[in-house]
């Protein structure tokens, strides 16, 4: 994960390992508060809006519910939806519902404990913070683990996320994040680019909802299955 991490910013050498779990969790609480601090902990439900390479697509988080959905769109058609709950999930695609790989479903799981919803006060309780590490530009890596899986806050001498990376079920995601705006309170990054093994996805977000109210239409299957 080490190393993951620093082939995604080729200027960011690592230079001192801290193994402090005290002084790690103190830095991530400092993120925390950069972002938003009670509002970001406040944070039930989320809806947002992407493009993805020229797709639009739309999310849907519901932490008390333990529920994420993921759909795409094409000309004002949802064309596929990814949704987990509770550690099952299931995918729609041209009409069909399947099963979604269980790999899938981990890595759906891990957004509860990734990047601005992993600097949640309840989520770094939840999580074994192990080190921190100093990077050559005033940047320090934070590792965490939760359920066998490994998360990485990479925050600035701002106490700013400009990175994170996570390991679930073998497979690794790195995030370059920027362009933060100010949404309700809370400091989000509005760009990211996304590496996972020799693919690389550039998200650019259009706009954030912080605690919608969803029904039971939000979670439901696309007619025509």
């Amino acid at each position: 994960m080490t190393n993951a991490m620093k082939e995604s910013d080729k200027t960011s050498t690592i230079t001192t390992e801290i193994p402090h779990y005290t002084e790690a969790k103190a830095l991530l609480l400092q993120a925390n508060s950069a972002h938003g601090g009670s509002e970001l902990d406040m944070i039930k439900t989320m809806r947002y809006s992407a493009t993805i390479m020229g797709v639009k697509a739309v999310s849907y988080v519901d932490i008390p519910g333990n529920r994420i959905r993921i759909e795409l769109w094409e000309n004002g058609t949802v064309v596929s939806v990814e949704q987990e709950e509770n550690g099952d999930g299931w995918q729609w695609l041209n009409g069909r519902k399947a099963a979604m790989p269980p790999a899938r479903i981990a890595e759906m799981k891990s957004t509860f404990y990734s990047g601005l919803l992993g600097l949640r006060k309840p989520a770094i309780n939840q999580m074994q913070v192990l080190n921190m590490q100093k990077l050559k530009n005033n940047t320090y890596s934070v590792l965490c683990k939760l359920e066998g899986n490994d998360y990485i806050f990479a925050i600035n001498d701002q106490n700013q996320l400009v990175a994170e990376a996570n390991k679930t079920s073998g497979r690794t995601s790195i995030s370059v994040l920027s362009h933060l705006r100010l949404v309700q309170g809370i400091m989000i990054p509005f760009h990211e680019v996304v590496t996972s093994g020799i693919k690389k996805l550039v998200i650019q977000y259009d706009s954030f909802e912080i605690n919608p109210a969803f029904n039971a239409d939000t979670w439901s299957v696309p007619a025509g299955m």
